[in-house]
């Protein structure tokens, strides 16, 4: 355990723990009974908080998930608690116990307790803000063929939590970004809040994560040394003002409109042709759409929405309105995620089970019927540029 001594004569104590670690338990209580605070801060939100008092484990809403565009921030989200819970598993320990343990001595002496780290939310969506779509695919890769958790064990934690600045030099130096939105942002954040805690209080007893320990003091000092940090920068999502990415997408989709709509102009004179353009931009925007639906193994009824809006959304820019947003949202009418099928999905041995993953099916519905549609799409093009 850390002692910071601030320049309003409070004292910090910063107790590094291992969220996935019986020994953490036991050094919080016997730190707390020790040291008699007058405030507990714990390395969380309100949104953990919440979650980790809570009898009802909170299960996510993956219509909403899908509606708002986020299936990759959730996905990420999905697989770090996920990890964490395999490791607790095989520790024989919930992740996040030491926190618990520190809310339920708070409550029962009353001692105040302070939350101080941010958003889980903010901090996964300023993370993705920052990564390039290859980032995006590396990390994925990375979480998704990572080593089995048999390998973490309490001679590793233990480890970690007496030598943190090992592992967080690993991390900085495999991903730059990633160290600096989950631990140095943070570091930033947890250390102002704790600041403005300390102030009029004697003692004050920290549970932070061992990695953030250094950090946290470091920021501290500067604080100490009249330095500001304006927390509500950090609480930004900063949107880049430009991504090629997005000018790309937005482009193609002005030409395909532009040549969709100069086809239909030219074949005016001509019913025929219009007839023509007309069946083809159904038959193979919608066919190709409702194909990557049955190659999915989605519903019937999923495979003719996605026929019928496909001809429609193509001509949308909008990822809200995607025909994979549709038959996503169509398919989870009828298609229950559990537990299982989440905690399953990282950990299936064979492309058979993979398919038999209700979460996995929807993944592959809404990628298949919109990869059909963009095919059909790409098809009709050429076809109408080479008549017109």
């Amino acid at each position: 355990m850390k002692e910071y001594r601030t320049k309003h004569n409070s004292t910090i104590y910063l107790l590094g723990t291992a969220h996935v670690s019986k020994d953490s338990v036991e050094s919080v209580e016997k730190a707390i009974e020790e040291i008699e605070p007058d405030v507990i801060a714990v390395e969380l939100d309100q949104r953990r908080f919440l979650s980790l008092i809570s009898r009802d484990e909170k299960k996510i809403d993956f219509k909403e998930v899908i509606k708002r565009g986020e299936f990759l921030k959730t996905f990420l989200y999905l697989i770090l608690s996920q990890s964490q819970k395999e490791i607790g598993e095989k520790l024989g320990i919930k992740p996040g116990s030491e926190m618990k343990k520190a809310i339920e001595v708070a409550n029962s002496k009353n001692i105040p307790i302070a939350l101080i780290d941010m958003d889980i939310e903010i901090t996964f969506s300023r993370l993705l803000e920052q990564l390039t779509y290859k980032d995006k695919i590396n990390l994925l890769k990375a979480f998704l063929t990572e080593e089995d958790v048999g390998e973490v064990n309490e001679e590793l934690l233990k480890e970690m939590k007496e030598n943190p600045e090992k592992f967080i030099e690993m991390l900085k130096e495999l991903s730059p970004k990633i160290y600096e939105v989950f631990v140095d942002e943070r570091d930033k954040f947890m250390a102002k809040t704790l600041y403005e805690v300390s102030k009029g209080k004697e003692k004050v007893l920290a549970i932070v994560g061992a990695g953030h320990v250094k950090g946290i003091i470091n920021y501290l000092s500067k604080l100490d040394n009249g330095e500001e940090i304006d927390i509500y920068e950090l609480l930004k999502v900063k949107k880049k003002r430009f991504s090629l990415a997005k000018f790309l997408g937005y482009t193609i989709s002005l030409a395909i409109i532009i040549i969709f709509l100069y086809a239909l102009y030219y074949s005016l004179t001509n019913p025929q042709l219009l007839k023509m353009l007309t069946l083809n931009w159904i038959l193979f925007t919608g066919g190709l759409s409702a194909l990557g639906v049955i190659l999915a193994r989605g519903r019937l009824l999923t495979a003719l929405i996605a026929f019928v809006s496909a001809p429609i959304t193509t001509l949308i820019p909008l990822p809200f309105v995607a025909v994979g947003t549709l038959t996503a949202l169509v398919e989870l009418k009828f298609t229950k995620i559990s537990e299982e099928d989440i905690s399953s999905l990282f950990k299936t041995s064979s492309i058979r089970e993979l398919l038999n993953n209700n979460l996995f099916k929807i993944l592959l519905v809404m990628t298949l019927s919109n990869l059909g549609a963009s095919i059909g799409v790409f098809y009709c093009m050429g076809k109408f540029v080479g008549l017109l």
